[in-house]
């Protein structure tokens, strides 16, 4: 196995070969892009990762980033950067690069950024090669997978934590999962799964002829058995993935998927209300504040009225636990139905929302992990198994 180094800078090229000698892969220095691409054609499967030095500017490193993700998407790319912007990290993003470094980080930290980057490939090659014939594992032959929509009326009570963790626990029983972020303006499911989409569900949307081969390549893989299809990158494009497309999107998931969660927005929009059709299960959720609760109480109201069958719904309080005055027989009270499951607070949540990982993962025999991993097993019993032990990451949304 082997790992590009694309450093024109003899200085920089021979620093990166020194600290990245820790590792059990041969390094391969090449000075741009024309010999990356060279040695990507030479050596095919053997490349597992690519590192951009900083002797490239922001544009010529995007550029690397871009041709080597077309070339060959299961290489992870790792970019060293003189400078740390918004604008560089969001143009990351768009051209799939897993990790971006700061150019002064010391060896140790390249050598760690690195090592995710090759585990991340190696798993992901692992689980494209673990069906027979090399197919996926996804839905069943001959069986429709399950659509999961997680929805609450008010921002802020944790949607995108329950949905990216709901589809991790998923997964962890060896079947992958399909994550669709249908929050359209503000979408966070990749920087919480810290993923770095060259693609997203605006450009899935405007395809004509879209079939479930296909949109397999607007899905960005996560090492836990998560492919997630990203919200645009830019809001003012968001309107324009219509909820025709979403039906569309959402049905072809199916298809190939054991499961499919959506996360939303907190409004109920005719792309909401594609994916309230098109799904089994629909996870309502609030908080212990008036707010919260007024506003599921009108969400069940109107999908009484639009006749959702109430099989569907499960009602989920999080941080649950909270001493505000308010109590869970208070709330079954004014909605009028129980409360199937409550997940606790916790400083593990925001912890692992910062550092990019899944508390799952993060924190995986917590008691919020466990919560997740009981609504798991009601949904698909089969399938919430608990998840490998945490990963170390550190990367340039966390230093010490």
């Amino acid at each position: 196995m082997a790992v590009i180094i694309i450093e024109p800078v003899e200085a920089g090229a021979a620093w990166l070969a020194h600290a990245l000698a820790g590792l059990d892969q041969r390094i391969l220095r090449t000075s741009g892009a024309d010999e990356a691409m060279g040695a990507i054609a030479t050596e095919g499967r053997e490349v597992m990762a690519a590192v951009v030095g900083s002797g490239l500017d922001d544009e010529q490193a995007l550029t690397v980033a871009s041709l080597l993700q077309q070339a060959a998407p299961e290489v992870a790319v790792v970019l060293l950067r003189e400078r740390e912007s918004g604008q560089m990290l969001r143009s990351a993003l768009r051209f799939g690069v897993r990790d971006v470094l700061a150019a002064s980080s010391d060896a140790d930290s390249v050598r760690a950024s690195v090592a995710r980057a090759i585990e991340l490939a190696d798993s992901l090659r692992g689980r494209l090669a673990a069906a027979p014939g090399g197919a996926r594992p996804g839905a069943p032959s001959g069986h429709a997978g399950e659509i999961i929509t997680v929805f609450s009326a008010k921002g802020g009570c944790g949607k995108t934590f329950l949905a990216t963790n709901l589809a991790v626990a998923l997964a962890a029983g060896g079947t992958e999962v399909a994550l669709v972020d249908l929050d359209l303006h503000f979408g966070d499911v990749a920087i919480v799964l810290q993923l770095f989409p060259t693609r997203t569900i605006q450009d899935a949307a405007r395809e004509r002829g879209l079939d479930a081969e296909a949109l397999r390549s607007y899905l960005t893989p996560h090492h836990a058995g998560v492919w997630a299809l990203a919200a645009p990158t830019e809001p003012p494009v968001a309107d324009t993935v219509t909820a025709s497309a979403v039906s569309t999107i959402l049905k072809l998931l199916r298809s190939s998927f054991a499961y499919v969660v959506v996360d939303t927005p907190a409004a109920v929009t005719d792309q909401v209300l594609a994916a309230f059709d098109e799904s089994d299960a629909i996870a309502l959720l609030a908080t212990l504040d008036v707010p919260s609760i007024k506003n599921l109480k009108l969400t069940m109201q109107t999908m009484e009225r639009l006749r959702y069958p109430p099989s569907r719904i499960r009602v989920i309080v999080n941080r649950a636990d909270s001493r505000v005055g308010l109590r869970l027989p208070d709330v079954e009270k004014v909605l009028g139905t129980s409360v199937d499951l409550t997940i606790p607070s916790s400083r593990s949540v925001p912890i692992s929302v910062n550092k990019g990982n899944p508390v799952l993962l993060e924190e995986p025999r917590g008691n919020v992990a466990e919560a997740i991993r009981r609504l798991a097993a009601e949904l698909a019993p089969s399938t919430a198994m608990e998840p490998a032990p945490p990963r170390s990451r550190r990367t340039l949304f966390q230093r010490s």
